[in-house]
């Protein structure tokens, strides 16, 4: 089914492949040779993979300086050509020299520290013996890098160095591939019990997709479970060139070396579902199929992920196993061809007994794999998809149409879905008001439509974005990736930047920051700000909270940790958070900037309203000693006036309740013994919906009426209950615009504070603007304090709050960027009077 707004795919007749059709001889287990995974686990295992409990990755290995150093260093020569690390060519030298200790860029060079010179290995492979130092006990020497704490030497403990080397040996080792090629996957026939055999097979991009070279492509979610299942990777020691794939199962049964590869617990689920018994499975899989841990490779496979999974015949989607016990995915994948059949909408709406096959498909929709960022491109581009969950089967354009039908029908039976979580024992892990059971801030919902509305066509046939960069990374920021550092890279194919008709024109002079796995993820984010400020000329951007957060410990690939500026904000702190949080409702409110061409204010005024911006550019030295390292300047210049100061704040509203202190600062008066409401002040109608509806427009004016209704319903105390006001609602069956009102109200002020400002008066003259002369009253982030200042940047659409910072002699250093704020009478040029004077702030 084609989708909305975008030209159907054409079909391509193939010549299927014969080695998928026609069975393999399979491997004689009573003759081979002990594999790797025998060697490591005592044995052959059925199956070789036990998945453990979610935990925390491996990084690395520490190993004490006082370890025996030649043993180690033939180790680490071993090691590095067994893991084609990232110079898999350079020779390793193995005589003995001083150990060096490697630097992370977030720790300040002039801190003292007492810690040893200690040795830090980062080989992707697990050694015996060798123990990981809990992170609370890890220390950091003072360039910045953990230092591994000293353990007893592990030759003291009897270590067979040859039984290891000899393991080492065992390991899969990637062969450098030139830009034109791709390795896919080959997986071997065997029942779904037995090892998992397979081979890497290198195909050139013209061929890809072709007669001769057909295969599928994988989406999955990586997960955080270390890398403990097994699987055996039958090596060609001739790689030499074939024409097909059916050649390459024929050299594979001649000549072949076992090599073990570990892998991801949910990655050898997905496989061992994909196996076949009788023919041979092509699949792509970017953990396998890309050298993870060399950065060229991975840097230039990126750029081709696009390509790789336009040319696949199918897309296999793994939402991942469901037990047999699992009665909710069982259940909602049985109820999909039920829900897209329209004879059966009236029985699935109006019968009770449905509402637990629709809180299973809601369930089955919190799954990880919808919050994965890359999964946007790789159905995007997908000819063709099917979802896979354990056994269970559905083509993606249906699973795709039961979400739709599903959000369609939402509103209905949201009241019933919340009694049935209420009365049975599933157990949610949110709060018990309607803001926590919602579709339309989930994964599924936003990958339905943006997958749906992504391409148009173009009067040629082709298919073009519209969506540009800025706007995918901001509106799809809840979607995860396992590297921050792919926050920008995993939408950067799919933008309208990247269009070949757009390359032709203005913005082709400027297009998005390459993938560069070489930077750490302060020097990418900043690109990307600096290039969406030039690009745009609007400072937005730092109002939004579209950053994923840096790792907690380094990795072999990402060594170098920082610590990013205030201007980068995180999307955990957003309306809806990301990933799980997603799942236990609103966290905060909504952005007043919105997405990226909403221009629902404008607060610096037509004639400022591109951004004067200075990135100071500092020279860095990656890797370097402590005599040559050089940190960060993380720091932003921008133009902009000061417009007042923080004189009154309130805690923040996370609970939907709006304060008798807010309330009476909008001008309210509270009378618990009045009979009737008095006319409701401008003042705070319209700032407790920011003077705009839901879309960014002028607020209709029955929003006043509302407001006063509302009052009504004021607690003994003084304060406004807008979750006991709603929940009222919602249990009579029946939306109005008090309903519509309050949910604008909770989007305006749930998780911000209410302040008070002092206007700024003229320097000179001591006199401020005629309408200045009134306090300052809005609402701000939830972290504000007294002494804050607010001001308007030039490119930035609404105030921001914005916080001194000294150093410990009293020096002024700068601000550090609070957040965006909504000032009453201040949000449309307002703000700019004869006395403005100019500054440059300084954000750190």
């Amino acid at each position: 089914m084609p989708r909305k707004n975008q030209a159907p795919k054409p079909t391509r007749k193939r010549k299927r492949s014969k080695a998928l059709d026609e069975p393999i001889e399979p491997l004689q287990k009573s003759t081979r040779r002990s594999t790797a995974s025998d060697q490591l686990t005592g044995g052959p295992q059925s199956p070789p993979c036990t998945p453990p409990s979610i935990g925390r990755p491996k990084a690395s290995v520490r190993v004490s300086a006082t370890e025996s150093t030649s043993r180690l260093r033939q180790l680490v020569a071993v090691a590095s050509r067994g893991i084609a690390a990232m110079e898999p060519e350079a020779e390793v030298d193995t005589t003995p020299s001083t150990p060096q200790t490697h630097t992370r860029s977030n720790i300040r060079s002039d801190e003292p520290t007492n810690e040893p010179e200690e040795i830090y290995m980062t080989p992707p492979v697990t050694l015996p013996k060798i123990s990981w130092a809990p992170r609370s006990a890890v220390p950091i020497n003072r360039l910045g890098f953990i230092t591994p704490k000293s353990e007893p030497s592990s030759s003291s403990k009897g270590t067979n160095w040859a039984e290891v080397l000899g393991q080492v040996s065992k390991l899969y080792s990637y062969q450098r591939i030139s830009k034109d090629r791709v390795r896919l996957l080959l997986i071997k026939p065997g029942t779904f019990e037995e090892q998992i055999n397979a081979s890497l097979l290198v195909v050139s991009d013209d061929q890809l997709g072709s007669e001769s070279f057909p295969y599928s492509a994988l989406s999955y979610n990586w997960g955080n479970s270390e890398d403990d299942c097994t699987i055996v990777i039958q090596d060609d020691p001739a790689s030499s060139p074939v024409k097909s794939i059916d050649e390459a199962v024929d050299v594979l049964r001649v000549v072949t070396q076992d090599k073990m590869m570990k892998i991801k617990p949910n990655l050898y689920e997905a496989l061992r579902h994909l196996r076949k018994e009788n023919q041979i499975v092509a699949l792509w899989v970017d953990a396998l199929c890309i050298n993870q841990f060399d950065i060229n490779e991975k840097e230039e496979q990126v750029l081709k992920m696009a390509q790789i999974y336009r040319k696949a015949y199918n897309v296999n989607v793994w939402l991942g196993s469901a037990n047999p016990g699992d009665l909710v995915s069982n259940r909602a994948m049985a109820f999909i061809p039920k829900v897209i059949n329209p004879d059966n909408h009236a029985a699935l709406l109006a019968n009770d007994a449905y509402i637990e096959d629709w809180a299973s498909l809601y369930e089955l929709l919190k799954w990880s794999w919808f919050s994965r960022r890359w999964v946007i491109q790789e159905l995007a581009f997908a000819q063709s998809a099917s979802v896979h969950c354990g056994k269970h089967v559905r083509d993606w354009s249906d699973f795709q149409t039961a979400i739709a039908i599903f959000h369609r029908h939402f509103d209905g039976l949201k009241a019933r879905l919340m009694m049935h979580y209420e009365s049975s024992q599933v157990k949610r892990s949110h709060q018990d008001d309607d803001s926590t059971l919602e579709i339309e801030h989930l994964g599924a919902k936003l990958l339905v439509d943006m997958t749906s509305t992504l391409f148009r066509k173009r009067p040629d046939g082709s298919l073009e974005s519209t969506r540009g960069l800025e706007n995918l990374v901001c509106s799809l920021s809840g979607f995860d990736t396992s590297d921050p550092r792919d926050t920008i890279n995993a939408f950067r194919s799919i933008s309208k930047e990247m269009n070949r008709y757009d390359q032709r024109v203005a913005g082709a002079h400027n297009p998005p920051p390459a993938p560069n796995y070489g930077k750490d993820l302060f020097e990418i984010y900043r690109d990307f700000v600096q290039w969406v400020v030039k690009t745009t000329g609007s400072l937005d951007i730092i109002c939004r909270h579209w950053a994923l957060k840096e790792r907690k410990e380094p990795t072999p690939t990402t060594p170098r940790l920082v610590q990013l500026p205030s201007w980068i904000l995180f999307v955990e702190d957003s309306a809806w958070g990301k990933g799980e949080d997603l799942f236990r409702g609103r966290k905060a409110g909504d952005s007043f900037v919105g997405l990226p061409g909403s221009n629902n204010y404008n607060a610096c005024g037509s004639h400022r309203k591109h951004a004067v911006v200075e990135f100071p550019q500092s020279p860095i030295h990656h890797g370097s000693t402590a005599s040559t390292q050089v940190t960060h300047d993380m720091s932003m210049r921008v133009k902009g006036v000061m417009i007042g100061t923080v004189s009154f704040r309130t805690d923040p509203f996370p609970d939907g309740v709006i304060t008798r202190d807010c309330l009476e600062g909008l001008g309210w008066r509270f009378d618990k013994d009045a009979k009737e409401i008095d006319e409701v002040p401008a003042q705070l109608w319209q700032t407790l919906v920011a003077d705009r509806d839901p879309y960014g427009n002028a607020p209709p004016h029955w929003y006043k009426a509302a407001c006063q209704h509302c009052l009504s319903y004021q607690t003994n105390n003084g304060h406004m209950n807008i979750s006991t006001i709603l929940r009222r609602n919602l249990q009579v069956g029946f939306q109005n615009i008090v309903h519509d009102y309050l949910r604008r109200v909770r989007a305006v002020t749930w998780n911000r504070s209410f302040l008070k400002g002092d206007p700024i008066c003229n320097a000179t003259s001591g006199t401020c603007e005629p309408y200045q002369h009134d306090k300052l009253v809005g609402f701000g982030p939830p972290k504000t304090e007294k002494g804050d200042v607010i001001a308007i940047l030039y490119g930035c659409s609404v105030p921001v709050v914005l916080r001194p910072t000294e150093s410990s002699s009293g020096e002024h250093l700068g601000y550090r960027f609070v957040g965006e704020a909504y000032i009453y009478g201040k949000m449309d040029d307002e703000a700019f009077g004869v006395h403005c004077k100019e500054e440059t702030f300084k954000l750190l």
